[in-house]
């Protein structure tokens, strides 16, 4: 029997599927990797939380999202970003509130995190986005 290498036809016709394998489990993982950080967010979701979260081992986790080519603290500040959004968006919570439902710890690191994101202070979204959407202004 031949290996797969040497029968390229095979090959050209598996390549298809494999990838829509490989790019369904990849969003599987990002998918379970995500709501593991979004549950732990509020303290601090590392990698080992979500690892335990998820019954992996870390280093097995770790190996997994490389495979995936995605980066653990991507995941973490997209999924920070996200929720800060959500919560500037559509409550009155307090930003400092925001800062610590969203694992920080200070609301000054909280500030810069949410500038280096987006271009702008939490204050400047909110207000931007309450404007574009006709509410009051509230900060």
């Amino acid at each position: 029997m031949r290996p797969i290498t040497e029968a390229p036809q095979l090959l050209y016709l598996l390549n298809p599927q494999v990838q829509r394998s490989l790019n369904t489990a990849r969003a599987t993982l990002a998918a379970e990797v995500c709501e593991a950080i979004d549950e732990l967010l509020v303290d601090g979701a590392t990698l080992e939380q979500v690892a335990a979260r998820l019954h992996r081992p870390v280093r097995r986790l770790r190996e997994q999202l490389s495979q995936a080519d995605v980066r653990f603290n991507d995941m973490l500040n997209d999924c920070r970003c996200r929720l800060a959004k959500q919560l500037l968006q559509d409550t009155d919570t307090r930003i400092e509130l925001i800062a610590e439902r969203t694992g920080f710890s200070e609301p000054s690191t909280f500030h810069r995190a949410f500038k280096r994101w987006l271009g702008e202070t939490p204050v400047e979204f909110r207000r931007r986005a309450r404007q574009a959407n006709g509410r009051r202004d509230a900060t």
